[in-house]
């Protein structure tokens, strides 16, 4: 399985994230980005990716 995004956010002022994090559960599917476009991947290669601020 394949998911483009963790979150989906509009992009408008006040919008704001603070240490975000996706998890691939043992390596199985990617999770391309975080939040919208920004972030990532969670992969078999990586299964931790942290977000520290959006935008």
């Amino acid at each position: 399985m394949v998911a483009a995004r963790a979150f989906e956010v509009p992009n408008t002022p006040g919008v704001r994230f603070h240490n975000m994090v996706t998890v691939s559960l043992g390596g199985v599917g990617t999770i391309r980005n975080i939040i919208n476009t920004t972030g990532g991947p969670s992969n078999s290669g990586t299964n931790v990716a942290n977000l520290v601020n959006y935008p």
